[in-house]
């Protein structure tokens, strides 16, 4: 991160291997370190910046959890790719404008019996159903992403018979006249569980992100509810909202 010119600096008062990371993380971040290029050993850290062989391990371990870099086995340790960023919006339109190729892969589709909240939140009548969709997002052939989504069964008749590898925003718009005009969303750090882990190609307790969203269409009717499951060490979320004037 640089503010004008100049370079931050982290504060040496903060552990050894907090400032260690950091330091590596700006190098990461402004580019002077390539993806997939090979990161300093921890005796060249020792040596560098003074430090024990011990603090340079735990810098490079905090950096991979954070995904910043990875391991190769009698290989070393290398940067990672830079994080996808996302907006609370449509994957499929993100990943096509980031040049990233999408993918899907539908892990479950069925017609179910919804609790009294999703019934209201949907507009189900009583004795109505809804749709699950559980699909797996990828991104360059890579899991990103697991997206849970809810739909009203009677409004999206059929929707289970069509092609859902593709934008399911593109098929409420053709096939129903449906058009997601805004999302309400809750974003909250989460660890994956064995299933998700596994789904994503991580190991159970990594860390993740989970996009709670309520998308709406044009007359403010509700069209789904998604809870979606990001991996932690692959995506980011940008967020963009008016200030207030007041003290920060």
């Amino acid at each position: 991160m640089r503010v004008g010119s100049e370079r931050r600096q982290p504060a040496r008062s903060s552990p050894l291997y907090s400032w260690v990371a950091a330091l590596l993380r700006d190098e990461i971040e402004a580019g002077r370190l390539d993806p997939h290029g090979s990161v300093p050993s921890e005796r060249v850290l020792s040596e560098r910046y003074q430090v024990s062989r011990m603090t340079a391990r735990h810098a490079l371990e905090t950096l991979m959890l954070e995904g910043y870099v990875y391991r190769s086995p009698r290989r070393g340790t290398f940067v990672a790719e830079p994080r996808l960023r996302f907006s609370v919006g449509s994957f499929t339109r993100v990943m096509s404008d980031a040049d990233s190729t999408p993918g899907t892969e539908v892990l479950a589709a069925a017609t179910l019996d919804p609790d009294p909240i999703m019934s209201a939140m949907l507009g189900v009548p009583a004795g109505g159903r809804v749709h699950l969709l559980q699909r797996l997002r990828t991104a360059k052939g890579e899991p990103v992403a697991i997206e849970n989504i809810h739909l009203s069964a009677a409004r999206f008749p059929d929707l289970l018979e069509c092609d859902l590898t593709g934008s399911l925003w593109e098929i409420l718009r053709a096939r129903y006249d449906v058009h997601p005009a805004r999302a309400d969303a809750r974003i909250v750090a989460v660890t994956l569980d064995r299933f998700e882990a596994e789904t994503l190609e991580v190991k159970p307790g990594s860390p993740a992100i989970v996009l709670s969203r309520t998308v709406f269409d044009a007359r403010d009717e509700v069209v789904e509810l998604a809870r979606d499951v990001y991996r932690g060490d692959r995506t980011e979320f940008s967020v963009s909202a008016p200030v207030d004037g007041g003290a920060a």
